[in-house]
């Protein structure tokens, strides 16, 4: 390879830029759906990962969050997660100070949404 030239990347990093890339390519899934097609058994509470990072995608007007009824009697159905605004290939980042997301395509911090 020659000097300033990259290999492509051939492989995602972590569950939530998995995530995003499975979140992208299908337009809308439940967190279930995204929990059995990532998650290899070695995360922790890949859920609980999952549910806050989208969350806050929800907050900056990212995703859109829908309650699904599943049919089920005695279930309080469950959340599908629909993406509203295509960031790009790079998943957006949950800034641990202050919950900014950040959009690594753009070097932007994402405004809008339902901020309360």
């Amino acid at each position: 390879m020659r000097q300033g030239q990259q290999a492509p990347r051939t492989r995602t990093g972590g569950l939530r830029a998995r995530a995003w890339w499975v979140l992208r390519k299908n337009r809308s899934m439940t967190l279930i759906d995204l929990q059995s097609s990532l998650c290899t058994g070695s995360e922790k509470d890949p859920v609980a990962n999952l549910r806050k990072w989208l969350t806050k995608l929800a907050a900056a007007g990212v995703v859109v969050i829908e309650r699904v009824d599943d049919g089920k009697l005695t279930s309080n159905g469950s959340y599908s997660y629909t993406v509203v605004k295509d960031l790009g290939p790079k998943a957006p980042i949950v800034r641990a100070q202050g919950g900014q997301v950040f959009d690594p395509n753009s070097n932007a911090i994402i405004e809008g949404g339902d901020h309360e």
